[in-house]
């Protein structure tokens, strides 16, 4: 297998590079800010993105923002300007579609090609290798990168061309963000008129109401339902994908109504 290189050690990053030199992969990372380092002769930190890029020709973006990812692809120091020609980049950043395909055309002229691979959680935990990829690109792009993707993720899923991925993804987290904001309207209720709690989520998570959302119910969902919300990391994750969500709905020509419903997620949090 050749040489990954990663960009980005935050929450799923930092997972992502342990799974693989866990695995015995030969990983080289750049993170300006996360302090996350495996400890392994073939884990390297790079200094820029550059140094990580002219070591690999596999590459994994895992940054947080779009301009930190436009940043990072076509900097003076950045990946296209420093790997090697015919390089192939996975987008694990979160985008709309539409950004997708115009980097992705950005990328091709740099002699490149991108795919958008977006994440997904699965039961298990990421650092074992417990995560679904819903892959945007053609069958021959997957084909060259399928054996470096299958190193970390249980579930490769080939969703469709190039935006693909990052549409499906944004579908999802419609869905887990809808049913979270039913789930805890659901509860603050049950509370309100004097079920107890737990007696009341076993209840529902037993039967036809459950959902991914209530069966993992967290420390984060209890507090956005005793009002002491979320932390800012997660509202501005939230806030950020649900306008990207609504954003991709709007160029099918209608935003349904359960969509613009859950903004009201945001005012919980």
């Amino acid at each position: 297998m050749a040489n990954l290189a990663l960009y980005g050690l935050g929450e799923m990053g930092a997972d992502i590079a342990r799974c693989l030199v866990a695995r015995g992969v030969e990983l080289h990372a750049y993170d300006p800010v996360a302090d996350v380092a495996p400890e392994a002769d073939h884990f390297h930190r790079c200094a820029t993105a550059a140094e990580a890029a002219r070591a690999a020709t596999v590459h994994l973006v895992v940054v947080k923002r779009p301009d930190d990812v436009r940043t990072l692809l076509f900097g003076a120091d950045g990946l296209c300007a420093a790997a090697p020609p015919g390089s192939h980049v996975v987008l694990h950043t979160t985008l709309t579609p539409q950004t997708v395909r115009e980097l992705a055309d950005a990328v091709r002229q740099q002699g490149h090609v991108l795919l958008d691979a977006a994440l997904s959680r699965r039961d298990g935990l990421v650092r074992d290798g417990s995560l679904s990829l819903f892959v945007g690109a053609s069958a021959a792009e997957l084909g060259t990168v399928r054996p470096v993707l299958e190193r970390y993720a249980d579930n490769v899923v080939h969703v469709g061309p190039t935006g693909a991925g990052m549409t499906v993804k944004l579908c999802n987290n419609w869905l887990l963000y809808s049913n979270r904001h039913a789930a805890l309207q659901a509860l603050r209720t049950g509370r309100a008129l004097g079920v107890d709690p737990d007696v009341l989520r076993g209840a529902l998570a037993a039967s036809t109401g459950s959902s991914w959302a209530l069966a993992h119910y967290s420390d984060l969902d209890e507090a956005i339902v005793t009002g002491q919300g979320a932390p800012a990391v997660v509202r501005d994750r939230t806030t950020s994908e649900l306008h990207m969500a609504r954003e991709m709905a709007a160029t099918s020509g209608q935003v349904p109504t359960s969509l613009q419903e859950t903004f009201a997620l945001l005012d919980a949090m």
